[in-house]
């Protein structure tokens, strides 16, 4: 029985994923769900109290998942090279993006709104995130004084490089072709962000002195 009502939770998770994925939450109705998992409405109000709560679940789950990453390459920053910690947790954080592009390409999406749950999202979960690859940037930077490159500029480029393609997936296949389950595509990705990373910790950012104040 629990089985059961687990497998029905889970179908209705994966269905509203798919719609809002397709016709954004505010194109998706909870008839449109309901429809499409072959459930009853009353079903999903019972689960997750309505669309809103469906959705704050969705955004929580991912996030749950996401923390844990961070969490343990903080701890992991104690006992290893801060390089090789930033850029396997960069690694991890791709694949766990990729692994759940459904759930990546919908929190993003929402996070360009401003409302009341985004809000408390990042007071909570993107503070940590935050938190996390300031630790990292901090070791890195006690190891190599050349870089220069203030936190603000370093977090920026590489938020840019892990929700790129989550931000912009018809771009991504309309006009570059890619497909978000592409995984040649999203493995060379990682490759060319890992270089990334490599040449910010071995090169001389000294003509970035000048955005200090943005640090």
């Amino acid at each position: 029985m629990e089985q059961e009502k687990l497998a029905t939770k889970n179908k209705v998770i994966e269905t509203a994923l798919s719609l809002f994925k397709i016709n954004g939450y505010q194109g998706t109705s909870v008839r449109d769900i309901s429809k499409k998992a072959d459930v009853n409405i009353a079903t999903i109000s019972y689960y997750f109290k309505g669309k809103q709560g469906l959705l704050e679940h969705i955004i929580v789950e991912f996030l749950e998942g996401y923390v844990t990453i961070l969490n343990k390459y903080c701890l992991l920053l104690e006992e290893k090279n801060p390089n090789s910690v930033l850029n396997e947790l960069v690694e991890e954080v791709l694949s766990y993006y990729f692994l759940k592009k459904e759930y990546t390409s919908i929190f993003y999406r929402e996070l360009t709104l401003d409302s009341v749950f985004i809000r408390e999202i990042m007071t909570t979960y993107l503070a940590r995130e935050r938190y996390t690859f300031a630790q990292v940037y901090d070791a890195i930077r006690l190891n190599n004084p050349k870089l220069t490159m203030p936190f603000s500029v370093f977090f920026v480029q590489l938020k840019s490089f892990m929700s790129t393609p989550y931000l912009f997936p018809s771009y991504l296949n309309e006009v570059l072709y890619i497909q978000q389950n592409d995984t040649y595509f999203f493995e060379r990705y990682k490759e060319y962000v890992e270089k990334w990373i490599t040449s910010l910790q071995e090169s001389d950012f000294q003509h970035l002195s000048e955005l200090e104040l943005l640090g």
